[in-house]
């Protein structure tokens, strides 16, 4: 798991950008990719990536034990609700515009009371309406139009309802402070021991808990004192700590089957936490 934001891993700057134009809620850029891996990583932000490039190119994903393949061609988009995510792979030159959409600013486009929503993961599909929107946006950062903001304000609009209503799941919106119950962290502990090699997103818990990211982060906090990030890492450490007790895996297997990104990843989390490598650990 890694607190860097995704767009901070590419090794070159943004070909455009609108970062210095101050949209409410959202920042566009566009990037132009050599072959890549990037490592396991974590965003606060919705990520929307849309492939402009001539040559289709193939995008691959780690999610636990598990890998994603996809190709990906001129006008194909991946959408990628805040939270964690595994390895990330583009095996070719990429043209993409990228979408940063604070999570807190689409919620606020929500009129309807009583509902809410949870963005899906999608690692590859196909919208044109998404992605001439995006092509527009990009332009709106390179260049001033008649109606200044009122014009980026409406392409924003048009993509955050496009979002909703096609690529979102609507579900009921909790009482404010409301705290989450007894058998809903029972069912988060279940699924933590039953997926321990993968990769933990919030929106994965927050499905469990039938809440949007927003509100299930807002009262796991309330319940727990703590985020989801904080918790899941301290349970994962713990469990890492029991099976090194238990010592019938070597440490590298330990931080493999808890689903970290690599054995430095994991030997780095576990001495933050416990201020001991893994493997004086268990020599203890």
């Amino acid at each position: 798991m890694n607190n860097a934001t995704s767009f901070l891993l590419y090794d070159r700057p943004a070909l455009a950008s609108s970062a210095g134009q101050a949209w409410p809620g959202l920042r566009v850029e566009r990037y132009q990719l050599e072959a890549m891996a990037m490592p396991a990583h974590a965003h606060d932000q919705h990520v929307l990536i849309i492939h402009q490039g001539s040559q289709p190119v193939r995008s691959s994903r780690q999610n636990g034990s598990r890998t994603e393949e996809e190709l990906f061609r001129a006008g194909d988009a991946g959408l990628y609700p805040a939270g964690e995510y595994g390895a990330t792979a583009w095996h070719g030159p990429a043209d993409i515009i990228q979408l940063h959409l604070n999570p807190q600013a689409l919620e606020h486009r929500v009129s309807q009371q009583g509902s809410k929503f949870i963005l899906r993961d999608r690692f590859r599909f196909e919208d044109g309406l998404l992605t001439q929107l995006g092509r527009q946006l990009l332009m709106a950062a390179g260049s001033r139009h008649a109606l200044g903001l009122l014009y980026v304000e409406s392409l924003t609009n048009a993509l955050c309802y496009q979002l909703l209503e096609h690529h979102a799941t609507q579900q009921r919106r909790p009482a404010p402070g409301r705290t989450l119950s007894g058998p809903i962290l029972a069912r988060i502990e279940a699924y933590l021991e039953d997926t321990m090699e993968q990769v933990v997103t919030v929106e994965a818990l927050a499905e469990l808990a039938n809440l949007s990211v927003f509100h299930f982060t807002r009262c796991f906090r309330h319940t727990t004192g703590q985020s989801p990030y904080q918790y899941v890492l301290g349970w994962k450490i713990r469990r890492a700590q029991h099976l090194l007790r238990a010592g019938e895996l070597p440490v590298a297997a330990v931080g493999e089957v808890l689903g970290f990104a690599s054995p430095a990843h994991f030997a780095a989390a576990f001495k933050r936490a416990t201020g001991h490598t893994p493997r004086d650990f268990q020599r203890r």
